[in-house]
């Protein structure tokens, strides 16, 4: 569909005047190819981007601002809360909204029937009860639209939605078939990073009928972040990994090695300190009577065995090692949930326990450094290598190219 989204913005957006009018919108200038309005495409969706033609045209605060208020030269109410500016005209009758479903006081029907014109605030533009007070209307209907978001769903709503069902009518018209799909607005993000395909986080600002303040919902995909066995503290909004991207999803522009590296030491010097079930990442011990030959004298494993049997061989081998342990903790079997992480021993670098149950008395010391590499250094390299940043290696320093630039 990325194809079918280029043509639209390249070649017609600009020749609408129809919609341009019926948008209220201005000065509308065309869009140059090469410029990105499809940010990622995929088999069933496709992420289009509306930035350019925000940029594109003016749309902002046509109709709510003084001078186009004060020559309005017909009855007409505004559908909104009372505006911060002051509207001089005699042909203004006043202002009308809902609350809870009703019209917040008894003349505003009457003043909404008696007008030419409505003037509605672009928030009330998917609500449900407003278009119902709207229904059967014999004036003119117009949306102001004061920010991007409210902007995007007018596109939406008055052009984009019907614009790929019919190009969907038309490529399944081409082989002879009726068109099942059907494309419509799920969300809104801001900005999203993209790693590669199928994997990208975005900073959400709308999905399916709620608005979300900026910098509130960062929703990722095929990342790190939202796999089974992330540790809790990388999951963390204020301490881990969300905490970095906040950063980078507050300043698009301005972003820099610098700044980040400050954030992951600062994530380091807090990681060390933090409980050991937040920092332990957790997996599953399947088929370890298969997999496991010996645990008691010594460590023997089928070839091929899992690292998470492994882990928790090398706890039961301990405790096998300490048994006046043994009515206090309880040798790992098929089918049990591990926590594990990297630790500083000669018999085996990963070590498990159970949630809740780590076994200090016997337990191997943590292997921070690498630990804090597997868990949260690695997620954070894909995304800042992506961003043309340089990794940041095990010591929180980087190796910066003197050729590039950086």
């Amino acid at each position: 569909m990325s194809d079918v989204n280029e043509k639209y913005w390249y070649t017609m957006w600009h020749t609408e005047t129809n919609l341009h009018q019926k948008m209220r919108i201005k000065n509308v200038k065309p869009i140059p190819e090469g410029t990105t309005v499809s940010v990622y495409g995929d088999t069933d969706s496709i992420f289009v981007g509306f930035k350019p033609a925000i940029d594109s045209c003016d749309w902002k605060n046509q109709l709510f601002n003084e001078d186009v208020l004060s020559k309005i030269p017909h009855p007409f109410v505004i559908f909104s809360t009372d505006l911060d500016i002051e509207v001089n005209n005699p042909n203004f009758l006043g202002y009308v909204n809902i609350k809870d479903g009703q019209w917040i006081d008894e003349d505003m029907e009457d003043k909404l029937s008696q007008s030419k014109i409505a003037l509605v605030d672009g928030h009330y533009l998917k609500d449900r009860v407003a278009n119902e007070k709207l229904e059967g209307y014999k004036g003119n209907v117009s949306y102001n639209w004061k920010d991007e978001l409210e902007f995007i769903h007018g596109l939406d709503h008055f052009r984009i939605e019907q614009y790929f069902k019919d190009e969907l009518d038309k490529h399944g018209n081409s082989y002879g078939v009726k068109n099942i799909q059907d494309f419509e607005l799920e969300k809104i993000a801001e900005s999203i990073i993209n790693l590669e395909k199928k994997k990208y986080i975005q900073h959400i600002n709308w999905e399916d009928g709620i608005d979300y303040k900026r910098l509130d919902y960062f929703q990722p995909k095929g990342v790190e972040l939202v796999r089974s066995s992330t540790p809790v503290f990388a999951r963390n909004k204020e301490r881990g990994i969300p905490k970095l991207i906040k950063y980078l999803f507050s300043n698009p522009d301005s972003f820099n090695i610098k700044e980040l590296l400050g954030i992951v030491k600062e994530m380091r010097r807090e990681f060390e300190v933090a409980d050991i079930d937040e920092i332990s990442m957790q997996s599953s011990c399947s088929n370890y009577s298969e997999k496991v030959i010996n645990d008691k004298e010594k460590m023997e494993f089928v070839t091929g065995t899992h690292f998470g049997v492994k882990a928790a061989a090398f706890h039961n081998h301990l405790l096998h090692k300490n048994p006046e342990f043994q009515n206090k903790y309880e040798l790992f079997k098929s089918g049990d949930k591990i926590k594990y992480y990297y630790c500083k021993s000669q018999d085996n670098k990963i070590f498990a326990y159970r949630r809740g149950e780590h076994p200090i008395e016997f337990a191997p010391e943590v292997d921070y450094d690498m630990q804090f590499q597997k868990s949260i250094l690695s997620p954070i390299n894909s995304i800042s290598i992506k961003l043309g940043m340089p990794e940041i290696t095990k010591r929180l320093s980087v190796v910066m190219d003197i050729f590039s630039g950086v």
